[in-house]
């Protein structure tokens, strides 16, 4: 019985509910017209213009108590547009759903709203108008008659909880302003909840950004992009201003924080803070401006960044947005136009209105990095801060130093021409000038103004190639955009003290690729300058590697002319000795000269200019011009190796000379004079000589005037012109008076073995005394002595009949006086 009875009560409830349920279909299909009317009647009661459906539904306790009512091709227009032809509203499916109670009571109380497919478009001409005026309060139009029921919109809307917009389009066009919003709801949400006068609402959803133009002359902002909201905000009829509580807008796989608001009053603004944790710099470029973008990308200067974004936008004004950024890089590489930075992390800030008085934009961009680090080449620890502003044409301020331990570079050089051994190197700089580019290729200089300082503490190097290492190196330095000017640079080399000061041009443009000529004027100031070194020279090899500073250095060096200013106490160089050594020496990759360099030297006073050229040739090029005054001429054959010859040296000589020359021979890469190459021409006086121990004078001794010292020869003062052709002297015939007799000699002294002299002896000698001062000469009888070189062997041939012998010789002995 029980059971039959639950069964009956059962069926009453559910026969009740089904009559109930049947009541509101009755009803609700009773009023459907009636509704949609009322629908419609209500909304154009409120607007300056006209909504209008195609057709229209309903469904009954859609989502709980209630009824769902859908009106199909929806249309909204102002009541302008005939004129401008722009739908404030077209859509495919506009449906609301009303409160179940409310419509007993034949009231409609809307509690949530779906727009589908279809779109939105917002306008404001030339002229100042927009299709926003549908919204405005009739009363404030000339020649409306509707009055807006403030009561009744809210009795409409004021239970409200849900807007869904599913693939809708959205455009506001400014052509007054040069503004253009576009995006798309693909699936967007917005709950609501009406708090007195205060809308709070909770946006989520997908959007696809077409772009945010401020300006469509600066470009758009999210051109493109897809997003994911998560919104809470809340807005306020009354003021029309809509605030934002930190939320979150995903673009891509980048999220960021999102707070600020919008006042939407007629010279409003929006007001936003953005922030983001990690985000590469490419990705942030495609979400602002394309103008912008590219400017940045100029910079090359692209890493991970945390960043805050602050932007004031000014909503329908043709004014630029004001964006301020604070951004703090992760570690990054950039390739800097003097080379790669490591590791490089900054810090610094970004706006586009750097000065408050002036519109924000590109030329009212600042960025400040206000600290900056990282590693030259990985290896050269870098700190700088940098100023960018005017980002139409950059304009950069920077000021910044390395610091590094000398042996920790070596990796940058080549093991086979360099190793750094101890030391340490700073340098100093600040540029101002233009940033894009830094250098111009046509001036071969830089676009700006540079000023530096660079300092070496106790280094030491070594140049491995010509085996020369150089310690105790102290310099300061100081630079500019043209200039290198050495306040000193001190090093030691072997025994050499070098003390260095002057300035170089052309260096600076070689860090940015240059190839042009390098001019270096110093001052160079020695106690003691060895130059034996210079023996050890060897020919330059090809690198084997590609390492930067030594292809740098190499490409330098290559193109580097050195004028020098040379002060020495003391010079030499092998037997050669100077002092108090004075002139000008110039140095090139491929030849050393000195011009009019004056010293002290073999007893007397010495000028010469000369030089080594073609280093880079297996064979070089000695040559010299210069004055002797008052030397003694025993110490000038020993500071010259006796010109490479033995036949006479420096222990058969003493006397003062005095000669001008000038000389020139090839020399092998181990610096020897090459005999056959030489050429040369001497003029000189001879005054006090003596010729000592000279074997062929001694043998005319043996044949003839047995009783004179021939051993130890003095001479009056002689005077001649000498000739040098390979291993030939050619002399001019010249009368040598002496303390054993006096001849006259000329010909051809070779080093070799083409010996070929004509020595005439006045046979008034045979009869002279020690103390005779008789002045002989060739008028009367002579001896003619011919002294020729046979086999490596000085031979002595003398004709007895002289008189005929002379006669028929004249014409032989002329030739070989001017070979």
């Amino acid at each position: 019985m029980w059971f039959s009875k639950i069964i009956n009560i059962t069926l009453y409830l559910f026969g009740a509910l089904a009559v109930l349920m049947g009541g509101v279909l009755i009803w609700a299909y009773q009023y459907r017209d009636e509704a949609f009317q009322y629908i419609l009647k209500q909304a154009n009661d409120n607007i300056n213009g006209q909504l209008t459906a195609g057709d229209f539904g309903f469904t009954p306790f859609a989502n709980g108590i209630g009824v769902s009512f859908s009106l199909f091709d929806v249309h909204l227009q102002d009541t302008a547009y005939a004129r401008h032809r722009t739908e404030l509203l077209s859509l495919r499916q506009l449906t609301v759903q009303i409160d179940a109670k409310s419509l007993f009571k034949k009231e409609f109380q809307v509690k949530s709203v779906r727009l589908k497919e279809g779109k939105i478009a917002v306008f404001v001409d030339k002229d100042g108008y927009t299709n926003l005026s549908i919204f405005q309060a009739q009363d404030t139009l000339p020649g409306k008659r509707k009055k807006r029921d403030p009561a009744a919109l809210n009795k409409l809307l004021g239970n409200l909880k849900n807007v869904n917009l599913t693939n809708v389009g959205f455009t506001l066009e400014n052509s007054r302003k040069n503004q253009r919003i576009a995006l798309k709801a693909e699936d967007l949400t917005n709950d609501i909840y009406l708090r007195d006068t205060l809308w709070e609402m909770e946006l989520k959803g997908r959007v696809f950004f077409d772009g945010l133009a401020f300006n469509k002359k600066r470009g758009a902002f999210l051109h493109h992009k897809p997003a994911e909201l998560d919104m809470n905000m809340t807005f306020s009829a009354q003021t029309s201003f809509l605030r934002v509580f930190p939320s979150k807008v995903k673009v891509y796989e980048d999220t960021f924080e999102l707070k600020g608001s919008f006042d939407l009053a007629p010279k409003g603004h929006a007001r936003l803070e953005i922030r983001t944790d990690t985000i590469h710099a490419a990705r942030a470029l495609t979400i602002i401006p394309k103008r912008l973008a590219d400017t940045i990308s100029r910079f090359r200067i692209l890493p991970v960044v945390t960043a805050t974004v602050r932007m004031d936008v000014p909503l329908f004004q043709q004014t630029e947005p004001t964006v301020l950024i604070d951004f703090q890089t992760q570690a990054f590489n950039y390739e800097s136009p003097i080379g790669p930075l490591l590791n490089v992390m900054a810090r610094g800030h970004f706006t586009n209105q750097a000065n408050p008085a002036l519109p924000a934009g590109n030329p009212n961009s600042r960025l400040l990095a206000e600290h900056v680090k990282g590693a030259f080449y990985g290896t050269v620890p870098l700190n700088t801060f940098f100023t960018v502003t005017n980002f139409d044409d950059p304009f950069l301020s920077m000021e910044g130093n390395f610091k590094a331990d000398l042996p920790k570079l070596n990796t940058l050089f080549d093991e086979n021409h360099f190793a750094l051994n101890a030391g340490k190197a700073t340098v100093s700089y600040c540029y101002t000038g233009r940033m894009n580019p830094i250098f111009n290729e046509k001036t071969n200089g830089l676009n700006g103004k540079l000023d530096g300082h660079a300092k070496l503490e106790n280094a030491a190097f070594s140049y491995i190639p010509q085996k020369m290492n150089f310690n105790r190196l102290y310099s300061s330095i100081r630079f500019n955009e043209k200039t290198v000017d050495v306040s000193y640079l001190h090093f030691n080399h072997r025994r050499n003290k070098i003390r260095i000061s002057g300035k170089v041009t052309g260096l600076l443009p070689y860090a940015f690729n240059s190839s042009e000529k390098v001019d270096a004027y110093i001052a160079v100031y020695t106690p003691d300058l060895g130059l034996d070194w210079i023996r050890e020279y060897h020919k330059p090899y090809s690198l084997k590697n590609d390492k930067f500073f030594t292809k740098l250095i190499a490409k330098i060096a290559s193109q580097l002319e050195l004028k020098a200013v040379l002060m020495a106490t003391k010079v030499h160089y092998r037997k050669f000795e100077a002092a108090n050594v004075k002139g000008r020496v110039y140095f090139s990759e491929k030849t050393v000269k000195c011009e009019n360099v004056r010293m002290q030297a073999f007893g007397g006073n010495f000028l010469v200019t000369g030089g080594i050229e073609h280093f880079d040739q297996p064979m070089h090029r000695l040559y010299a011009k210069g004055k002797v005054d008052h030397a003694d001429v025993q110490k000038v054959f020993y500071a010259f190796e006796n010109f490479g010859q033995t036949t006479i040296s420096d222990r058969n000589l003493s006397g003062e000379i005095s000669t001008d020359f000038s000389y020139s021979s090839q020399l092998t890469s181990a610096f020897k004079f090459v005999p056959t190459s030489m050429k040369g021409r001497l003029a000189f006086v001879l005054t006090n000589g003596e010729l000592n121990h000279f074997e062929p004078i001694k043998r005319i001794q043996r044949i003839f005037f047995r009783r004179r010292d021939f051993d130890n020869v003095r001479f009056e003062n002689i005077k001649n012109q000498f000739v040098l052709q390979g291993e030939e002297l050619n002399m001019e015939q010249m009368k040598v008076a002496s303390s054993v007799l006096t001849f006259f000699v000329g010909g051809t002294y070779s080093f070799r073995d083409k010996t070929d002299l004509l020595v005439q002896v006045p046979l008034s000698n045979l009869k002279r005394d020690v103390n005779d001062t008789v002045t002989h000469t060739l008028d009367g009888n002579n001896l003619v002595i011919r002294a020729l070189d046979e086999n490596g062997e000085m031979k002595l041939k003398y004709q007895l009949d002289w008189r005929k012998k002379m006669r028929r010789g004249h014409r032989s002995d002329s030739v070989l006086f001017n070979r």
